[in-house]
């Protein structure tokens, strides 16, 4: 018998306090916004070598505001934001790491998955020799490489 990458179960019930957790994390961030990409498109961001930048800016903005117009620079909101992008990047972090393994559990399932059934599908070829129903249902299997053949059409090259 072939070895799985992952062999687990996931109860409803934990599905479920997965997801009500997630959506309590979503709630004690209300300010969540999504942008589309005309709103971020051609704008400048933060990358990580802007970070000093932007701090050293901030430390600016507080210690010599006399020189900074108020009309242009809100220098409250500027440290506000500066301390929302480090506080979301703790968050995003921790997300990212847990996406990443659900990802890569969903890729070790569907690898144990699509081995086991290409293996069940070589052993019901062998049944539809001597059973109707089983070929019958080889038949509709069969069908999704009919569709998979269609679009990889081999290419045509001119010599």
């Amino acid at each position: 018998m072939a070895t799985n990458l992952i062999s687990a179960v996931l109860s409803d019930a934990d599905k479920d306090a997965a997801k009500a957790g997630i959506a309590t994390a979503k709630s004690k961030m209300p300010f969540l916004i999504s942008l589309s990409e005309d709103q971020k498109k051609g704008k400048r961001r933060m990358g990580q070598k802007s970070v000093e930048y932007v701090k050293l800016n901030l430390r600016g903005a507080q210690n010599f505001g006399k020189y900074i117009p108020t009309a242009t620079v809100d220098g409250d909101e500027f440290g506000k934001d500066v301390t929302l992008i480090s506080q979301l990047w703790d968050v995003r972090v921790v997300m990212a790491s847990l996406l990443e393994e659900i990802d890569d559990t969903i890729a070790a399932a569907s690898i144990d998955c699509m081995k086991t059934a290409d293996n069940v599908y070589d052993y019901l070829k062998k049944a539809a020799k001597s059973d109707a129903a089983v070929k019958a249902l080889i038949e509709e299997i069969a069908k999704r490489y009919e569709k998979q053949s269609r679009k990889a059409a081999p290419s045509t090259t001119l010599k």
